[in-house]
């Protein structure tokens, strides 16, 4: 739920809305091709200026379940850890966990998306951005995501991983567009396979609690 305490910023003065990458569309999805990289959840991580990272998700999560009613936010000086469940999207009653990119302690959440939450379906790479971390352990961290060029190539593979799960009655020509909300116009495939192959990947390989 969005408490006070979830959200509650001070004075705090935020770095303005990124900048928009190089982006690849592929399948109709929006993939940046520069700046920022993409976890295997479907999170992005963009490393700012003064050694922050702001994180967001990407705009693959955000068509195959469509927007959300309400946001399950991390909390302000909390630690998290890369592949470990930060925060959650909730839709119809249904909840999406989401892994954290990175290891680190969040600094801010971004105040927008508290009031208007549909931001991060509308504007994933942009005004819908999650929160701000400090990074505790951020190269190594970033040598597990996909970035650059191999951010559409991975997502390229993610499309054809949908399509199979949506089945025969699905087909598209080649390079055509997915449709947005595929939960919403799908729902026979199941809320929680959609979460489990897209948004939970690695929770069962090799998952520690620390």
């Amino acid at each position: 739920m969005l408490t006070e305490s979830n959200v509650e910023q001070g004075n705090r003065e935020f770095p303005a809305t990124p900048s928009r990458p190089q982006m690849a569309e592929i399948f109709g999805f929006q993939v940046p091709t520069s700046e920022y990289y993409l976890h295997r959840g479907h999170a992005w991580v963009k490393v700012e200026s003064d050694g922050q990272v702001r994180v967001g998700l990407d705009d693959f999560s955000q068509k195959i379940l469509g927007p959300a009613d309400n946001l399950n936010l991390p909390t302000v000086g909390k630690t998290y850890y890369q592949d470990h469940i930060c925060m959650s999207l909730v839709r119809g009653g249904h909840k999406a966990s989401v892994l954290a990119p990175v290891d680190g302690i969040i600094e801010a959440i971004n105040p927008r998306i508290c009031e208007e939450p549909h931001l991060i379906h509308d504007d994933p790479y942009g005004e819908g951005w999650l929160f701000l971390a400090k990074p505790t352990n951020l190269q190594p961290n970033l040598d597990k995501l996909c970035s650059g060029e191999s951010n559409a190539a991975w997502i390229n593979q993610e499309s054809h991983r949908l399509i199979s799960l949506m089945g025969p009655a699905v087909t598209l020509p080649d390079g055509g567009a997915i449709v947005d909300d595929v939960y919403g116009h799908y729902p026979q495939i199941g809320w929680k396979p959609l979460v489990r192959e897209f948004y939970l990947p690695l929770i069962t390989k090799g998952w520690k609690k620390r």
